[in-house]
């Protein structure tokens, strides 16, 4: 998708391309227009409140309506993924909400917009450690941080020291980096580990790339993804 200013000749951009790419071939391409508005406010209206359970839901920080009486976790939306809308994220919420214990260290990697390591704090988990691989994700994660009041280290994946120990590792990331990161998990682990960001047919290989020191199970399914423990 291109966004290209109305003073600019589509045809022009098309051709420009079609150069760089050293394409032999024309290029197909579909044209709107559309009215510029204000992006900063219609994507605030479009995100709102998301109600995880009973107990749990994910305001953004200009609609946190204070009548709720179970854990609200704020987050502003930024280049962080996971704002609570997502069947992954929606997993991996549920998961916590029900499995952390008081007192145990958790590691939340590819944190994104932190909001697993928030919900983490939340649950009762005395410290969480946040590890992600793009700079403006952790900076992101950072401003969360102070909208929910908590004190959790956001790193960069190269400051990460696999020293560390962890009761419960938590990663909700694409099936292929999670194998990559099976060596760095199986270092950091104590007691749990938890991935997320699995599609079906990928289920199987993910559990078998494993297998050389932990034994996965299939926990939950949501929309085409799956959720192992």
């Amino acid at each position: 998708i291109l966004l290209v200013d109305a003073g600019y000749p589509t045809i022009s951009l098309i051709q420009n391309i079609s150069e760089l790419i050293d394409s032999k071939e024309s290029l197909d391409f579909k044209e709107d227009q559309f009215e510029d508005i204000n992006w900063v406010k219609h994507t605030q209206s479009k995100f709102k409140e998301i109600s995880i359970s009973k107990s749990l839901r994910i305001v953004p920080p200009w609609n946190n309506n204070n009548n709720f009486y179970g854990t609200t976790i704020i987050i502003n939306p930024g280049s962080g993924f996971g704002i609570g809308n997502h069947p992954t994220t929606k997993l991996c919420l549920d998961w916590l909400e029900k499995n952390i214990e008081k007192s145990e260290k958790v590691l939340d990697y590819g944190s994104g917009s932190g909001i697993l390591s928030f919900a983490s704090k939340a649950f009762g988990a005395d410290y969480v450690m946040g590890i992600e691989l793009d700079s403006l994700a952790i900076d992101n994660a950072k401003y969360n941080c102070r909208l929910n009041g908590v004190d959790i280290p956001f790193l960069h994946e190269k400051k990460f020291s696999t020293n560390h120990h962890f009761d419960t590792v938590i990663a909700n990331i694409l099936s292929s980096t999670l194998i990559k990161l099976s060596p760095v998990f199986e270092k950091v682990t104590k007691k749990r580990l938890s991935l997320c960001g699995i599609l079906d047919y990928q289920v199987k290989q993910v559990i078998q790339e494993f297998s050389n020191w932990i034994q996965l199970r299939h926990h939950r399914h949501l929309e085409g993804w799956n959720l192992l423990i």
